[in-house]
C-alpha cells in the first residue's frame, strides 16, 4: 500500500548523487558509467511522470544535466525500447514490461503466489500482495485481489517504506541482529505517512521485537488511514534472495477479533507454502 510517488521521487534523488558522484570521480573519457547512470536517473523520472511524455529540455531542467546528453541518452534508449517517442517528448517503452516480467519469471514464488493465495479460506477475499526488501523498502511482486473493496496505491513493482509497511516490518524483523543493524546504521529519520506511522529507531525496534513474538506484522494505519495490514515473512529458497514478505489488506472496520486470527492463519499457510515447492500441490487438494 501507500504512495508510490513518495518512493520514485527518492529514487530519482537517489539515483541523481549516484550520477553526481560517477561525474565527480571520473572525468567520463572512455567510461560508461556516467552514460549508465544518467540512462537510469531518465527512466526513474519518466516512470514518476504519470504516463505523461518529457522532452528533453524538460529532463535537463529537472535533473540539472546537459540537455545534449539527454538527448543522445534519450535516442539510444529509443532505440532499445525502453523508452518510446510521443510527440517532441519520451515516455516509458514496451520493452521495460518485457524486463519486468522476466524478472517476475524468475522468482519462483510469484506464480505459486496466485495458485495459493485464491484457495486461502478467508484471505482469498481481501487483497494478497508479495514483496521483496531491497534496502528499507519493498518492492511489490503480486497482488492478488479480493471481492472487497480497498484503496491501495501499491502497485505491482512500486516501492514503499519498510518501516509503515507490514510486509516491510515482517521483513525487517526476521533479520539476523547484524544485518539489521547495518541497514539501519545511517537512518536518523523515518518516513513518516499518516499520523500513525513510527517516528523514530527506538520505535521501530520496539515493533520488530513484539513481531517477532507474535510471530506477524501489523500495519495499523501506519500507510494510509482506515486500512489495515498484516505480514509474514517468507525467506528465499536461493542464497542472496529475499527476505519476501507476503501481507493482507482490509478496511480497518473488516479487521475484527473473530476475523484476524483466520486471516493470520492464511498467512502463515501461504508463507508455509511459497518456503516449500512441495506444498502448493497438497493445499490444492486440501491437505
Amino acid at each position: 500500500m501507500a504512495a508510490g510517488r513518495v518512493g520514485a521521487s527518492e529514487r530519482v534523488i537517489e539515483l541523481r548523487e549516484r550520477v553526481d558522484g560517477d561525474l565527480g570521480e571520473r572525468d567520463g573519457a572512455g567510461s560508461l558509467a556516467p552514460a549508465v547512470s544518467r540512462a537510469a536517473t531518465i527512466l526513474a523520472l519518466l516512470a514518476e511522470n504519470g504516463g505523461q511524455p518529457a522532452g528533453p529540455s524538460e529532463l535537463a531542467r529537472r535533473l540539472g544535466l546537459p540537455k545534449s546528453s539527454i538527448a543522445n541518452i534519450c535516442g539510444a534508449l529509443a532505440d532499445a525500447g525502453l523508452v518510446r517517442r510521443s510527440g517532441a517528448g519520451f515516455a516509458l517503452g514496451r520493452r521495460l514490461a518485457e524486463l519486468g516480467g522476466a524478472y517476475l519469471a524468475s522468482v519462483d514464488q510469484v506464480q505459486e503466489f496466485y495458485d495459493v493465495s485464491r484457495l486461502l479460506p478467508a484471505a482469498s477475499e481481501e487483497t494478497v500482495q508479495l514483496a521483496v526488501l531491497d534496502g528499507l523498502e519493498m518492492i511489490y511482486l503480486a497482488r492478488h485481489d479480493g471481492r472487497q473493496p480497498v484503496r491501495l496505491t501499491s502497485g505491482i513493482g512500486r516501492r514503499l517504506p519498510a518501516t509503515v509497511t507490514a510486509t516491510g516490518k515482517a521483513a525487517l524483523a526476521s533479520l539476523d541482529e547484524r544485518a539489521l543493524a547495518t541497514r539501519l546504521a545511517d537512518v536518523h529519520d523515518l518516513p513518516i505517512l499518516t499520523r500513525n506511522s513510527l517516528r523514530s529507531i527506538e520505535e521501530l525496534n520496539a515493533d520488530l521485537e513484539r513481531i517477532r513474538a507474535r510471530g506477524y506484522a501489523m500495519d495499523d494505519e501506519e500507510t494510509v488511514e482506515g486500512v489495515v495490514c498484516y505480514g509474514v515473512a517468507i525467506p528465499g529458497r536461493q542464497p542472496g534472495e529475499g527476505p519476501f514478505a507476503a501481507s493482507i489488506t482490509l478496511l480497518k472496520a473488516r479487521a475484527t477479533d473473530e476475523r484476524v486470527p483466520l486471516l493470520i492463519d492464511d498467512l502463515k499457510l501461504l508463507a508455509t507454502t511459497l518456503s516449500d515447492p512441495l506444498r502448493p500441490a497438497a493445499l490444492a487438494v486440501g491437505s
